[in-house]
């Protein structure tokens, strides 16, 4: 049984005398500071994901000019599971309606390769390959539509967007081949760009 004798503890031995018990003190690793073992150093706090540090945050956009009564196809190709923080249209011009849809048919050739860039290009970032291929170009018909954005842009750029709109907005993301169905029911040309935002986890 432990008791406090002084400023330390103390426990009985089986003979019954008392005995000091030892003292350990616990540090923090040294990588959970900010500083390392520095005298300022303080607990490492982060808001971002641990993904962001890892080098498995990656970003695209797409820019977009649709003509009247025309669509634009985006085919996510997701060999492993993704968190998707954000899918948002930012419309200069006219307006666009977004559809994410799994399943369906796809035609023509999807010839156009987004760019893909890592969210951390720090020098201290892990190395690690995106999995996640985007291509347009093609055509899609039919499937389970997920998701629908729109929005319109009158006297100003109009803004929409169905993750990444508040804070614990994300979703996990199954592998899987998804299409994004940008299309323009207007009567003029829509222009605006399309961005997206995830997570690979391996």
């Amino acid at each position: 049984m432990l008791t406090r004798r002084n400023d330390s503890l103390s426990y009985l031995d089986p003979a019954g005398n008392n005995q000091d018990a030892p003292m350990v003190v616990a540090t923090l690793p040294a990588g959970l500071m900010t500083l390392g073992d520095a005298p300022n150093s303080r607990i490492r706090v982060d808001v971002a994901q641990t993904g962001f540090f890892d080098g498995r945050e990656f970003r695209t956009f797409r820019r977009l000019s649709i003509a009247a009564a025309g669509t634009l196809v985006v085919r996510a190709v997701v060999p492993i599971n993704v968190i998707l923080f954000k899918l948002a249209l930012e419309m200069v011009d006219g307006w666009a309606d977004l559809e994410t849809r799994a399943g369906g048919t796809a035609g023509g050739t999807f010839a156009e390769t987004l760019p893909i860039f890592k969210r951390n290009n720090m020098t201290n970032a892990p190395a690690y390959t995106g999995q996640v291929v985007l291509t347009a170009g093609g055509t899609h018909t039919g499937g389970t539509v997920l998701d629908v954005i729109a929005a319109r842009a009158s006297q100003s750029t109009a803004q929409a967007s169905s993750v990444g709109a508040v804070t614990s907005d994300e979703r996990g993301v199954g592998p899987g081949t998804y299409y994004f169905v940008v299309a323009n029911p207007g009567s003029s040309t829509a222009t605006g760009v399309w961005r997206a935002w995830w997570e690979e986890r391996p």
